[in-house]
């Protein structure tokens, strides 16, 4: 009697490892939301309506309400330092400031602001997805633009972590960026079609897969990813995380602790919920982003002016130099005199100043040489 006790532990303990995640519906569609999400230190969870004027508070329990209603196509929402909530409206091109009495101001004139991350010096980082840029605004209302075009395809995630490190998700293309080194863009993740949104816990950066009907887990070293939530169908099944369905996961936030992960279903408009998030699971479908060979492709666009892409894979870290030349040999800018880790890496080359004409990238890493053309046209 006592071994079959043991054994009916073990078997429950081994249940509850394998399905430590379970998905929960809060609010069954449709509601008066479907976009980003935010939380605020008591646990209440603010929800926008893209294409729509609101933002909608729901209590930890379900209960929804309209927060607050002068916008046009709010998207991604964040809290500030200061305890507003703070909401960008895209189509008025504005960012807007709300207490928690539902209070609307305005906060700044900015061009489609799409989603929104304060770092721990209060700077306010800006994506916008139309132009595919990334802005900060400084205390005093400065605006700076910190990245445009290039690499970005439509930024709609933009966070820090403890290190103060940069990461960007593209909506378009599904790509997440480590940015290093003011212009070093390394992709650590690539979600299969649209990212929604993403967030960071711990070491990991949590993105909503919005045409997979999945949430995906990202290791910020780069090491992969793996699905964290959704089977792939798309629907509003509730249950262990990786039997459970979503339909067009979109924003997504996380409790203070980390352990439990808010999603909106865009197609539904409902709050799914999933809890255990820090607890092992055994369950996980790894999907393997390190590059197997040293390579070097061709520029993107090529002809172009006055930017392109220069993308390379590195399959074992090493000593890596990334230099431009003339075709006299005349070196005209290094990109890269580094050691780097294993990974794929995309840099932006910026032909201000150079006269139009073609011109050689070449990649020196571990003992392999790869060299490329590409023409700048003006």
């Amino acid at each position: 009697m006592k071994l079959i006790y043991k054994l009916l532990l073990f078997f429950t303990a081994a249940f509850n490892l394998s399905f430590a995640q379970t998905v929960s519906t809060v609010v069954a569609g449709p509601s008066s939301f479907n976009d980003g999400l935010a939380i605020d230190n008591q646990g209440n969870i603010y929800a926008s309506l893209y294409y729509g004027k609101t933002v909608t508070k729901i209590t930890k329990s379900g209960v929804t309400s309209i927060f607050a209603n002068d916008f046009l196509s709010p998207n991604g929402l964040k809290f500030g330092p200061d305890g507003f909530l703070y909401v960008p409206s895209v189509g008025l091109n504005k960012i807007h400031k709300v207490g928690l009495d539902g209070k609307v101001e305005e906060f700044i004139d900015i061009d489609k602001p799409s989603e929104l991350y304060f770092d721990k010096d209060g700077l306010l980082y800006v994506a916008n997805y139309t132009d595919s840029k990334i802005s900060v605004i400084d205390k005093n209302k400065n605006i700076t633009s910190l990245y445009s075009g290039g690499v970005l395809n439509g930024p709609i995630g933009v966070l820090k972590d403890e290190s103060g490190i940069l990461y960007i998700g593209n909506f378009n293309d599904g790509k997440i960026f480590k940015v290093t080194n003011g212009n070093t863009f390394t992709v650590i993740g690539q979600l299969p079609g649209w990212l929604g949104f993403m967030i960071l816990i711990d070491n990991y950066i949590y993105a909503t897969a919005y045409q997979d009907h999945r949430i995906y887990k990202v290791a910020i070293d780069g090491s992969g990813q793996t699905v964290f939530a959704g089977n792939g169908s798309k629907g509003k099944a509730d249950g262990p995380a990786l039997e459970a369905t979503f339909n067009n996961p979109n924003g997504i936030a996380a409790t203070s602790t980390g352990d439990t992960i808010y999603v909106s279903d865009y197609s539904s408009r409902s709050l799914r919920m999933i809890t255990g998030v820090k607890q092992t699971t055994t369950a996980v479908n790894s999907v393997d982003i390190i590059p197997k060979d040293f390579s070097l492709e061709q520029n993107y666009p090529n002809p172009f002016n006055p930017s392109t892409i220069i993308k390379y894979s590195l399959y074992k870290p090493g000593f890596v130099n990334l230099t431009v030349y003339n075709l006299l040999g005349e070196k005209i800018s290094t990109l890269v005199n580094k050691y780097q880790s294993n990974g794929i890496y995309e840099i932006n080359f910026n032909s201000s100043g150079l006269n139009s004409g073609v011109y050689i990238y070449q990649l020196n890493a571990n003992g392999y040489m790869y060299s490329k053309k590409m023409a700048v046209i003006k």
